[in-house]
């Protein structure tokens, strides 16, 4: 094993990777585009989520009916007797988003083998990409299911035997010292669950895809290119930190330009025909926003993948998974 530590290669890669995925993506083709945007969303993961901001009531707020406390608002005990009657279909509803869940992030780990190979051959083939690489996806996805079960599982643990106490009606005091005192400890492992996961993903995928190997098999090959290039993927660290909040802003401000083009003329049609032709204009408009939004992850994440893929290969260059394209970017004759 050759290591190359001479320079900091996070930051020399930044601008080749910029010419590799130019070089990938343009000139454009739209049915390439769109097979990747499909990977993009996938590999980019996904976020969102709410919570709702008031009680449970009845339709009518000025009276009592009998069982129901003045206001409307449902008591504990209709409430438990509610969920008693529908728990069946609680429990159904549960069932299917939870394997709806398992499904794409099975895609998702799946999927970065497939987005991997496509920027390796520069042919972009999901179907095949999928078949092939079913196996080395599975893996991936019971690592990431595995990892993050545990740290839930230790995050718990630490929240129920802190906050659970007070729950129960001890005294606040004792149990939010011990709390403060073991935030430092979570905070640090919330950060290094953090990095292996981002360098499971970087760079133990990619080894993965290369040698053929299982996550742990990799993690170890990998393990000895980061204890001899540890700078470089410090750099890479804190580098991908500012990387990742001005790519952020840039894809925010696109996604607000996006929206608000979409979003016009939904409201144009509200006030001129109402609600009704609204919320059918509000559907084929919002499939293009979503479209516009996977459309706009292409670039990023293809960007990333690159940048990752060629400081690896710049440390290791037995780990190179794209040799061609980094002699391509570089001007490089082939050896």
């Amino acid at each position: 094993m050759t290591v190359h530590t001479m320079a900091l290669h996070a930051v020399d890669d930044l601008s080749d990777a910029y010419r590799a995925t130019r070089a990938f993506l343009f000139p454009i083709e739209w049915g390439r585009w769109l097979r990747l945007a499909l990977l993009s969303v996938f590999v980019a993961g996904t976020s969102g989520g709410g919570a709702p901001s008031g009680n449970v009531q009845m339709p009518f707020n000025g009276g009592t009916t009998p069982g129901q406390t003045p206001g409307g608002d449902l008591t504990m005990d209709q409430l438990g007797a509610l969920l008693s009657q529908h728990l069946g279909v609680i429990a159904l509803v549960a069932l299917v988003g939870l394997l709806v869940l398992l499904v794409v992030q099975w895609l998702a780990a799946t999927f970065e083998f497939a987005f991997l190979e496509s920027l390796r051959t520069d042919e972009v083939r999901v179907r095949r990409y999928v078949s092939a690489f079913q196996g080395l996806g599975t893996r991936l996805f019971a690592f990431r299911l595995v990892f993050g079960l545990l740290t839930l599982l230790i995050v718990g643990t630490v929240l129920l035997l802190t906050l659970g106490p007070i729950l129960a009606g001890v005294a606040p005091g004792g149990p939010l010292l011990v709390l403060l005192l073991v935030m430092p400890v979570l905070l640090v492992f919330g950060i290094l669950g953090s990095i292996v996961y981002v360098f499971t993903t970087a760079f133990v995928a990619p080894i993965m895809l290369l040698e053929n190997r299982g996550v742990i098999s990799a993690w170890k090959r990998f393990w000895g290119v980061f204890k001899a290039a540890w700078k470089d993927f410090l750099v890479y660290l804190l580098v991908g930190l500012f990387l990742m909040i001005g790519i952020g802003i840039v894809v925010g401000i696109a996604m607000a330009v996006i929206g608000i083009a979409v979003a016009l003329p939904v409201v144009a049609v509200l006030i001129a025909a109402g609600p009704l032709w609204a919320g059918l204009l509000a559907i084929p408009f919002a499939i293009v926003g979503i479209v516009a939004w996977a459309l706009v992850q292409v670039p990023v994440q293809t960007y990333l993948r690159y940048w990752a893929l060629l400081v690896l290969g710049d440390v290791e260059p037995e780990l190179d998974l794209i040799s061609e394209q980094r002699q391509a970017v570089r001007g490089e004759t082939p050896s």
